[in-house]
Order: C-alpha cells, then structure tokens, then sequence
C-alpha cells in the first residue's frame, strides 16, 4: 500500500508539472501576442472596420459564386456538345422524313427490281397451278376404280387442291387490289407448308425406298403404271429428288420475296388511290372557278347590256324630245 501511494504521488505530481508547463507555454504565447501587437509597427497600422470586412466577404462569396457559374456553364456546354453529337449520329442513321405527296410520288412508281420480281413470282404461280391441276386430274382418275389406291388418292387431291387454291389466291392478289392483297399473303404463307410437304417427300423417298416401289408395284394397275414405267421411276429416284429439292427451294423463295412484294404493292395502291383523289379535287376545284368566272363573266355581259339598252333609250327620248319641239316651231 505505501509503494501505491507512492506512486500515486508520484503521477499526480507529474501530472501538475505538465499542466504547468502548458499553462506556462500560454502564458507564454499570450505575452508575445501582447508584446506584437503593442510593437509601434501594428501601432501604425489601422485595424479593418466591419464596413471593410463585409466588403471583403462579399467579394469572396462572388467569387465564389462566379466560379461555380462558369463551372455551371462549362458542364452545361459540354452536355450540349454531347448532345448535339448524339442527334447527329442519329440524324444520320435515319432517314430524312418526307411529306405525304413525297411519299406518295415515291411509292407510285416501282422500279426494275420490283417489276422483275413480279414476273418471276407470276411464273412460279402459274407452274404451281399447273403441279395442283395435274395432281388434282390424276387424283380423281385413280379415285373412280372400285377399289382404288387410297393413300395415293388422298394426297393427290390434298396437295393438288392446296397447290391450285394458293397459286389462284395468289394471282388474284397480282390482278386485284382487294382486301390489300390478301391473296399473295395468303399464298406466302402456304409457300413453307408446301416446301415442308417437298422436303417430307425426299425423306420418305431416301429413307424406304423399297416401301415406295413396293406400294408403286401393288397399286399398279389403278394408278395407270405397268412393270417398265415402274423400272424408270426407279431409275429416276435420284432425279425426282432433285426436282423436288428445287420446288422446295423455290416456295422458300416464294414467301420471302411475297412478303415484301406485297407491302410495296400495298403503298403502291394506296398512294395512287390518293393521287387520283387528289387530282379529282383539282379537277373539281377548277371547274367550279370556271363556272364562278362564267357567271360573272354572264353577270358584267348583262350588266353591260343593260347600261347600253339604257343609254340607247335615252338617246331616243332626247332625239323624240327634238322632234316634237321642231313640230312645235312649224305650227307657231
């Protein structure tokens, strides 16, 4: 217990003496401070009023205040460039909007490439009008036996109906501007069913070849075949598929170039259905000019008529005035 009392003053001991010495180092600093400001330098400089350090304040707040505004304005310069280079990238991927007489000008006319695509889709119609008519035509040939080949009667009329039905929608979509052609989306739409209906065909064909010469060879006599024509087929397998392959390809064809025939024959119709409007009221318009000039023209004629009848009767009744008054001088 002695050795911890010890101690204890020992620390508080120490504890005063550093207390001391920092009060002592104030002490200290505030002497110095009141020796330099009572130096006769300080004494003949004048102190600042409040007038003064407002003024100084001030000052600092607007520079303050114009260094945030040029930074305000070199942001907002810098968000404007940013933008104004954005609008041009995208002025310049987009194109330049037209008016509606524009549109219809451009859309009244179709090029070359339109033209041929036209022809070359017309044809493909016209040869699938002739595949579902010869389908059709051999489909109910085989179906009038008393026991005809069903499978071969069932997908001949099937098939030769959907080939003759689409390749009819399809031209009278080419010829008609009906229900804004639906005919050729119609037949663009069965164009990958028939290609499928191809393509299903090569599968069966290389998958069970003997299958298909076995029913060929049962069924021949009501499907109009006999033993060499049957040879010849087989001989011919490699090109059927070929054949086939190509009609496929050829209905693909078809309906990606369908699609977008239709929508510019589309625009094509509804552009020169506005043209011609357009042209009625010009028509219409002028002649109800004419007509309004016509009769004003009628209006100043009798009008002119008019004033010209009266200035002739009154030459008359002046000319019927003179008479009368020479009468009147040979009586007297």
């Amino acid at each position: 217990m002695v050795k911890f009392g010890g101690i204890g003053k020992k620390y508080k001991s120490k504890l005063k003496g550093s207390k001391g010495s920092k009060g002592s180092k104030k002490h200290s600093s505030t002497k110095e401070a009141t020796k330099e400001e009572s130096s006769p330098l300080f004494k003949n400089e004048p102190k600042p009023s409040a007038f003064d350090e407002r003024q100084s304040r001030r000052k600092g707040r607007d520079g303050e205040r114009s260094d945030r505004k040029n930074k305000r304005e070199q942001r907002d310069k810098e968000r404007a460039d940013a933008e104004a280079e954005v609008a041009a990238v995208k002025k310049k991927k987009s194109k330049p909007k037209l008016s509606q007489a524009e549109r219809d000008a451009k859309d009244s006319k179709l090029g070359c490439c339109t033209k041929f695509a036209e022809v070359i889709v017309k044809i493909v119609h016209l040869l699938d009008l002739v595949i579902g008519l010869t389908f059709v035509v051999y489909g109910t040939l085989i179906s009038q036996f008393p026991d005809p080949a069903t499978a071969a009667v069932i997908t001949s009329l099937s098939f030769g109906g959907t080939l003759l039905f689409t390749s009819v929608m399809g031209l009278v979509g080419f010829f008609s501007g009906v229900c804004h052609r639906c005919g050729l989306l119609f037949s663009a739409w069965s164009a990958p069913l028939v290609a499928g209906f191809y393509l299903l065909v090569i599968i069966l064909i290389l998958a069970d070849p003997d299958t298909y010469e076995d029913y060929l060879t049962e069924h021949q006599d009501v499907m109009y075949l006999d033993d060499a024509e049957i040879l010849l087929l087989q001989s011919l397998v490699p090109l059927f598929c070929i054949v086939l392959a190509s009609l496929a390809a050829m209905e693909i064809c078809r309906f990606l170039v369908l699609r977008v025939l239709r929508a510019k024959l589309v625009r094509y119709d509804g552009a020169s259905s506005r043209i011609l409007a357009s042209q009625r009221k010009e028509t219409s318009a002028s002649a109800s000019k004419r007509g309004k000039k016509g009769k004003s023209s009628s209006t100043r004629s009798k009008s002119s008529k008019s004033s010209k009848s009266s200035k002739s009767s009154g030459m008359t009744d002046s000319l019927l005035e003179e008479d009368w008054d020479d009468d009147d001088d040979d009586a007297v």
